[in-house]
Formats: structure tokens, sequence, C-alpha cells
């Protein structure tokens, strides 16, 4: 069921980007963040929480959300994203995005279903089970992706 949905909401936002060229980069999407800027906070949440599982598997107790951020500082921190991802070019971004995807894919199937299902596996999780935790960081960030995408392209149509 996770996979299906997490496959069905790539698959749409992949099919958008498909379509997209560098000058889509640029067009604004949500409040001041171009979609490149999106996509960068998509892909950093993405790793994220693949690698919180990783260290959980190890045993390890990773800082969430990051180091020098709360729960509640979210919005600063993918400020900061946002602004380290300057540096990176739109394509570098999208193709790191497919390549943390096809690595969730590999992460989820790797799973235990006690290890996905089950609350208090792991402790960064708290007393959420890891599926909950994939959804919100993949499934969901996808399908906004995909509807900031659509209607930056439906933007930059009206002012062409």
């Amino acid at each position: 069921m996770l996979i299906d949905q997490i496959e069905a909401a790539w698959d749409k936002l992949n099919d958008e980007l498909s379509g997209l060229d560098a000058a889509a980069a640029n067009w604004i999407c949500v409040d001041d963040w171009s979609v490149k800027d999106m996509l960068a906070v998509r892909l950093w949440w993405t790793r994220s929480v693949l690698n919180w599982v990783e260290a959980g598997r190890r045993g390890n107790v990773p800082v969430t959300p990051a180091k020098g951020y709360r729960w509640n500082e979210t919005r600063r921190l993918n400020a900061a994203i946002v602004n380290t991802a300057r540096k990176r070019t739109f394509n570098a971004i999208v193709t790191d995005l497919r390549r943390q995807y096809r690595r969730l894919l590999v992460t989820i199937d790797d799973l235990e279903d006690r290890e996905l299902l089950e609350p208090h596996v792991f402790a960064w999780a708290g007393s959420y089970p890891i599926a909950r935790w994939l959804s919100i960081n993949t499934t969901h960030q996808y399908q906004t992706a995909r509807t900031y995408v659509r209607r930056a392209r439906k933007q930059a149509q009206r002012d062409a």
C-alpha cells in the first residue's frame, strides 16, 4: 500500500519534471521559492528520512530534523536548504531527487514489516511507525511538488 502510494505520487511528479527545460527552474511556484528551490527542499527531506531510517537500523538515534534545528523551526531549516541549494544546478537537483527515489524503493523493500509498520521500533521516530514518516516525507512531498510545478507552468504559459 505505502509503496503504491509513493510510486503513484512519484510517477506524476516525474512526468511533470520530464517536460521541464532549464528556464522552468526559475519559475516561482510557492511563496518566493522557484521550482528549483522547492525541489531542493523535497530532495533534502527524502534523503533525510532515508538517512534517519538507516541510522535507526544501525541502532543509532539521528538528530532530527537536523543539527541546530527543532521541529518547530522547519521554515528556517527549509530556508537554509534553499540557500545551500543555490550552488547546485537544476539538473543536478532533479537527478539527485530521482536517485533518492530509487534509494527509497530499495530501503522500503529492505525493511521488515515490523520495522515499517510498528511504532516505537526506532527511538528517533517516537510513537509513529516508519511508514508514516516515509509517507509524510515522500508521498505528500511529491504530491505537493507536482501541484506547485503544474501551477507554475500554467502561470508561465499565461505570462508568455
